[in-house]
């Protein structure tokens, strides 16, 4: 556990980084959730708290959004986490093969999630591996090495 002192450096921290990297604007509280779930791997709730006032948005209003999206994890992830895009486009491109060839594959250690749209379909099916986004994916062992590696 952090101490005091090393909490409240984290926090100032992550304010600088948001002041430098997002416009004080409601519009910017998506693409901050994502900035936190690729830096720290989860939202901590003293990330949630700091964007909320960052933002000049209740935590409240922070964790409603976080929980929208099933892309993003308030809790530590025990395990690697691979995303599926299950989007139109995805679908009609492959996204359920991919969900079936993993399934199949079982690789240890790996948790599989859809989310609705990656906003990726010019490059559908999109698979998410360790928070990178991959395009043009395919049901085969690069895949699956993607993953393992």
């Amino acid at each position: 556990m952090a101490s005091a002192g090393e909490e409240r450096k984290r926090r100032n921290e992550l304010r600088r980084e948001l002041i430098d990297k997002f416009p004080r604007d409601r519009s910017s509280l998506l693409p901050a959730l994502h900035y936190l779930e690729e830096t720290f791997s989860f939202l901590p709730d003293w990330g949630i708290e700091v964007l909320g006032w960052h933002l000049g948005v209740p935590p409240s209003e922070v964790y409603g959004a976080a929980t929208s999206y099933t892309e993003l994890s308030l809790s530590i992830p025990s395990h690697k986490t691979v995303i599926v895009c299950d989007g139109v486009a995805c679908r009609e491109k492959g996204a359920i093969q991919i969900l079936e060839f993993l399934k199949e594959k079982n690789i240890d250690g790996v948790e599989i999630k859809t989310t609705d749209c990656a906003f990726m379909c010019s490059v559908a099916p999109a698979v998410s591996v360790g928070h990178t986004w991959y395009g043009r994916q395919v049901p085969d062992n690069s895949l699956a090495e993607l993953i393992e590696g």
